[in-house]
């Protein structure tokens, strides 16, 4: 093998990208399957971004050349090893250490494993107490075991089972389904916010002003050396003309000094510290909770054996071929595709369709999308990190852990900022004029920096959540702002989808009179109709103002519904035609009795013009397509469409000059295109909108559209016209505190101190509408279905 080894008395070190690499994931589990056919091997480390393995191995000194003998000749003979499935399943790519306990191999150093028994270790949970509960609470819900404890310090899970039920290897299987399902959903920790200075600023700060004076000349110098980088931005500032943040701290440092208030300065510049630690963990908080809403991830699953014979795996266990039954209200596994059964499943968080779509044998389904009726046995064709919910995961991962460094939020904080700092210097110097330093010390204990940043980073992660329920993955945080100044259009005419058309209802045909009540029952019942009819109803409705409730489901067939709607069972029948011209109707009866027969048809507008019209209500002046077929096929798209100008007859080559030329004319666009296949547009762009691919990625693009339909685009626009109204607004909740402040200073009854504690309160206020926003974001995924 080539590559570098070292090695000393019990370990071995070997360096091969090739093997252990970037991209070389099955062929490094391959070495693990063969390298733990030797007794002695106690663990293995991976670690491919460095492009290196570690073995640690008990050996006798005598034996060691002799180990290393049988270990050369089991890596380099053909055979493969142990069997994969006695080896656990890792994300690819990522750092992983394994380790063997008697017959078990694991992600977990395994403490004991017998009479019932089990005993975890892992570094990952070690001072995790949130984790360390997600995981306890899963596995003291499966049935066969009786009791789990936790314990953060160690990183330890212990866990009391009924060694009847469940052998060791598959509880083990499902707590490293776990362990990796928490370590996919946890993004990054960022980078710690520094309290060394702040704490002993406050220290000595309190010391001086209570028992020994003489600190508080040094808790002064203190403050002052930890802000030579503020003192110079504020000279930078000034000679520049700007009143900035950087100006607003050295006046009010100079103000405590001056003052002997070193213990107040010192308090506020903690505070700021703690508001920005605060924000991030809150920002890994509700990341993790954004995943677990839109992409969960079961522990276990149902394997049917060749025979048809159930067993409860961990998911983590399964293998591409692998067949799973999944029921309702159960969470698919794998992507795959429908073996048997029929389902309604809710897949809009991977797909972006709205509503229930009905699956029955051949179609495919995606790993992380929820069972909703019925029951499902599914081939599984990709699993693990390799599903489209895996790349989805990565994408939303990046996104949230650039938060804390994003240039242009950061900026965006800084001017928010920036706009307090004139008033409150000014009304400070009114102070000064009507009262005396004290004054002017608790005017500028305001705390006007906190709120945006937090504000900004918050806001985008509601956003995300809002952008996905419409079918859009935001994956730059400054994306819908740049959104925003946009006013100019450029659709791909390659994408596919552009022209189909749209399903319509076209006739209510009874002899009743009570046409709304027959379409408001219809529509309920085709909540479960699970294809293109039931958005074609549900939009009837809209349109006529019609409130659509969910009915109670009481039995699914292949081409009926029946529900219970009130008083009155409602079913519906037909099927649905794939014709592009007319489709079947649907015969409606309520408790036994034929009333109607609605009848649908393909409008001859595509479905996509329709989103055009909206975005150029919305303020989108230009629309422009772009395409590679012929200009007179191009001309006709962009008639179809309604977009307002084409250019046809363009390799990729000549798209991106025209895009070029229109960005050295300052205009601001937003490009729809497959970034995935064309991702040197991307640079060329304002903003850029792509398309998932079927893993999961979308290319170098600013926003991902879960499927190929534009009709995500309208509801990104409204989001991005109300994205800076809604930073001010939550940013403003801090005012009535602040303007206490003020109050308070010329009343002569407020301090640097309490006028700081003051300020806190309206941070406080910031953050609890920012927790409020989020609260109200967040909408029930799946439909309970009985």
């Amino acid at each position: 093998m080539a590559g570098r080894i070292a090695f000393g008395s019990s370990w071995l070190r070997i360096e091969d990208t090739a093997v252990f690499g970037p991209g070389r994931a099955k062929v490094a589990r391959r070495f693990a399957r063969r390298v733990f056919t030797l007794p002695e091997v106690e663990s293995l480390e991976l670690e491919p971004s460095r492009g290196c393995a570690l073995i640690r191995h008990r050996t006798a000194k005598t034996g060691v050349d002799a180990f290393r003998r049988r270990l050369a000749a089991a890596v380099d003979v053909e055979e493969e090893g142990r069997a994969d499935r006695d080896l656990p399943q890792w994300p690819a790519d990522s750092p992983v250490t394994l380790h063997r306990h008697d017959d078990l191999i694991s992600l977990f150093r395994i403490g004991s494993a017998a009479n019932g028994w089990l005993e975890l270790r892992h570094p990952s949970l070690q001072g995790n107490a949130i984790r360390l509960r997600t995981i306890e609470a899963a596995l003291g819900a499966l049935d066969a075991v009786r009791r789990v404890s936790g314990h953060a310090a160690s990183g330890t899970i212990r866990i009391r089972y009924h060694a009847g039920s469940l052998e060791p290897a598959a509880l083990l299987r499902v707590a490293e389904g776990l362990l990796i399902a928490e370590t996919a959903s946890c993004i990054p920790e960022p980078a710690a916010v520094d309290f060394r200075v702040a704490n002993a600023s406050v220290g000595l700060g309190a010391v001086g002003e209570l028992m020994l004076p003489l600190a508080t000349p040094l808790a002064a110098g203190l403050l002052v050396a930890g802000n030579l980088r503020v003192l110079q931005d504020a000279g930078k500032q000034i000679s520049h003309g700007k009143l900035g943040v950087a100006v607003f701290h050295t006046a009010l440092l100079a103000c405590s000094i001056a003052t002997g208030q070193v213990l107040a300065y010192a308090l506020t510049e903690w505070s700021l510290r703690y508001w920005q630690q605060n924000w991030r963990k809150h920002l890994t908080r509700e990341t993790r909770a954004l995943l677990e809403d839109n992409l969960p991830v079961p522990a276990q699953t149902v394997l049917l054996s060749p025979e048809g014979i159930e067993s409860r795996v961990a998911s983590s266990d399964l293998r591409a071929g692998d067949r799973v039954k999944v029921s309702a209200p159960r969470i698919i596994p794998v992507d795959g595709v429908v073996l048997a059964g029929q389902a309604l499943v809710q897949e809009s968080s991977l797909r972006g369709h709205p509503g229930l779509v009905r699956k029955t044998a051949g179609d495919e389904v995606l790993a992380g999308t929820v069972v909703a009726n019925g029951s499902l046995d599914i081939q599984a064709v990709r699993t693990g990190p390799e599903t489209r919910a895996a790349g989805l995961t990565r994408q939303v991962l990046d996104t949230a852990s650039l938060m804390p460094a994003d240039r242009t939020m950061r900026r965006r904080a800084e001017e928010l900022a920036d706009r307090t700092v004139f008033p409150t210097l000014a009304t400070a110097g009114v102070g000064w004029a009507v009262g005396d330093l004290i004054t002017v010390g608790a005017i500028l204990h305001q705390d006007w920096v906190s709120g945006p940043d937090m504000v900004l980073p918050m806001e985008t992660l509601r956003a995300m959540r809002l952008a996905w329920r419409a079918g859009a993955l935001l994956k730059s945080a400054s994306a819908l702002a740049r959104m925003k100044d946009s006013d100019f259009l450029v659709i791909d005419g390659d994408l596919p989808g552009l022209l189909d058309p749209q399903l319509e209802l076209a006739e209510v045909a009874s002899q009743a009179p009570y046409t709304d009540t027959i379409l408001r029952h219809a529509a309920g019942a085709g909540l479960f109709l699970g294809d293109e009819r039931a958005e074609a109803l549900a939009r009837s409705c809209a349109q006529r103002g019609l409130v659509v409730r969910e009915p109670e489901l009481l039995s699914l067939d292949a081409n009926a519904v029946e529900v219970r709607s009130g008083r009155h069972t409602v079913s519906l029948t037909g099927a649905l035609s794939h014709s592009e011209a007319v489709t079947a109707p649907l015969r409606m009866r309520i408790d036994g009795t034929d009333v109607a027969e609605l009848r649908f048809t393909y409008s001859h507008r595509p479905r996509a013009s329709q989103t055009l019209a909206s975005l150029r209500a919305l303020g989108m002046r230009q629309i422009f397509v772009v395409s590679s077929r012929p200009e007179a096929e191009t001309a006709e798209l962009m008639r179809r469409l309604g977009a307002d100008l084409s250019g046809g007859g363009l390799n990729a080559e000549q798209k991106i000059r025209f895009l070029r030329g229109l960005k050295n004319r300052g205009v601001r666009t937003t490009l729809v295109g497959d970034f995935d296949k064309e991702s040197e547009m991307a640079g060329e762009a304002h903003v850029t909108i792509g398309l998932v691919n079927p893993l999961g990625d979308s290319g170098p693009c600013d926003i991902a559209l879960l499927s190929e339909s534009l009709d995500p685009l309208v509801a990104l626009m409204e989001l991005a016209r109300s994205h800076d109204a809604n930073v001010v607004s939550a940013c403003r909740t801090a005012a009535i505190p602040n303007l206490l402040c003020i109050a308070g200073a010329f009343a002569g009854i407020l301090n640097g101190i309490t006028s700081g504690i003051i300020a806190n309160l309206g941070v406080v206020n910031v953050d609890r509408r920012l927790r409020r926003d989020l609260q109200m974001a967040k909408v029930r995924r799946v439909p309970l279905l009985r």
